[in-house]
């Protein structure tokens, strides 16, 4: 049996109570075996980084239309280093009955998160305001990406390869799907093709020595960008 396409895996989990699910549950409804497991896990985490999915804790997802949309609001995410983060409100995004309870930024544990990045401008749920106007919620939708790259150090995992971000901020490790470890070398960005990109020889960089790397067995541990 083949794992579910996307479209059936984020249906399966809108038809749960709060639109919610777990990976457990998911692995057991869908009828996941063996290494369909780890290919399930790995199609969660895009359905994740692509926004149609948000992360409530290390095994649940759900969608995240869920969210009250009265209970919203946009703005910049800044992130320290143990993994919580707080949403800078953009005034003009607030509901207008929030705006006479909330005081300062909306605090987000390090579950709610998601896969957002610091800098990101996000779209978050608020879900308590304390009585001194302390409100904490959580990361439902990326609206922009701070950065379209980051530079980290790559390892190789049991389940999934990734890359660890050098940046404290980036608490998240970024998953890469395997297969795409290898840069298209020489590969220009678009089909026109960029002089100054062919004169480079390839559109990613990678640091210090290693942009001369030619050979791609072992990246454990290089330093690259992604």
């Amino acid at each position: 049996m083949s794992l579910p396409s996307d479209s059936a895996i984020l249906r399966h989990v809108e038809r749960q109570a709060k639109h919610a699910a777990g990976f457990k549950q998911l692995v057991r409804e869908l009828g996941v075996h063996g290494e369909e497991r780890r290919e399930l896990s790995d199609r969660l985490q895009q359905l994740v980084m692509s926004g149609k999915l948000v992360r409530l804790d290390a095994d649940r997802f759900a969608i995240p239309q869920a969210a009250a949309a009265k209970n919203t609001l946009a703005g910049r995410l800044t992130m320290h280093r143990d993994g919580y983060g707080f949403v800078i409100p953009e005034t003009s995004s607030i509901p207008e009955h929030l705006r006479s309870q909330l005081s300062g930024d909306l605090f987000i544990p390090p579950p709610a998160v998601a896969s957002a990045m610091h800098g990101d401008r996000v779209l978050a749920e608020v879900i308590t305001v304390r009585p001194d106007g302390r409100a904490e919620g959580r990361i439902i939708r990326i609206i922009g990406r701070a950065h379209a790259t980051v530079v980290g150090t790559f390892h190789y995992g049991s389940r999934y390869n990734y890359v660890r971000p050098m940046d404290e901020k980036i608490t998240q490790d970024i998953v890469i799907p395997t297969g795409s470890e290898v840069p298209d070398a020489g590969k220009p960005r678009s089909e026109g093709g960029d002089q100054s990109v062919k004169k480079r020889g390839s559109v990613h960089r990678v640091l210090g020595a290693e942009a001369r790397r030619t050979e791609w067995e072992d990246l454990e541990n290089v330093v690259v960008d992604v």
